[in-house]
């Protein structure tokens, strides 16, 4: 890379950090929200849709299971519900958004108008889908008081091992163990003692300056 096209790089770096970052507007914000409440909720519709599917066929094999997905199916359409009264709420935002300032919002009542179609959409098909969950799951919850079905054996669980300590065996010890205080306390005092100093060995005293006088080496 040459030096002028390093320069000119540098320039440019400079000159778009020196630039006003455009602001989103804000309608396009609260409809972005709004799409992605919408989304979340048609995914959340689906999970509880396909859970219908197969509790329907296992609905006589495996009634309380069955029971219990379809509980969870019944908490996810909750969430669902929550999340299309934040698309409702987004929408309406956009649309205040829009009223403020028209210049600003060219294309914008066309995609308000798109998003707020598939909201019907989505609401109608929630309900939907929230019909079967419910009425699946009574009619389980009817079958297993009534008899009609016939609850599945609860699965066999493995036993918990707990690992104990196993303390020493009280013959082995004081079998091991000294009868007498000095016998115990002696291998230890042996093992703590100094290393015995050489006979040969002559400390020279302090002087009075407080030094020691070098050694004499024995010719």
């Amino acid at each position: 890379m040459s030096d002028v096209m390093r320069t000119n790089h540098a320039a440019g770096k400079c000159r778009d950090r020196g630039r006003p970052q455009r602001r989103r507007l804000a309608w396009v914000r609260s409809l972005r929200r709004a799409q992605r409440a919408l989304d979340a909720c048609v995914g959340l519709i689906n999970s509880s849709l396909s859970t219908v599917v197969v509790s329907k066929g296992c609905v006589h094999q495996r009634p309380i299971r069955t029971s219990r997905d379809l509980n969870h199916a019944s908490g996810r359409l909750v969430e669902a519900s929550a999340r299309l009264g934040r698309a409702a709420r987004e929408l309406a935002e956009t649309n205040e958004c829009i009223a403020r300032e028209p210049e600003r919002a060219v294309f914008a009542p066309e995609l308000l108008i798109g998003d707020t179609s598939r909201w019907i959409k989505v609401a109608a098909r929630l309900e939907e889908v929230a019909d079967d969950v419910f009425t699946l799951h009574e009619d389980v919850l009817s079958g297993l008081v009534a008899g009609t079905l016939v609850p599945e054996p609860e699965p066999d669980r493995r036993p918990r091992i707990v690992l104990a300590p196993r303390p020493t065996p009280v013959r082995a010890f004081l079998r091991v163990r000294l009868p007498r205080v000095t016998d115990r306390i002696t291998p230890i005092l042996r093992r703590r003692r100094r290393t015995p100093r050489p006979a040969a060995l002559r400390v020279p005293r302090r002087s009075i300056l407080g030094r020691a006088p070098p050694p004499v080496c024995p010719l």
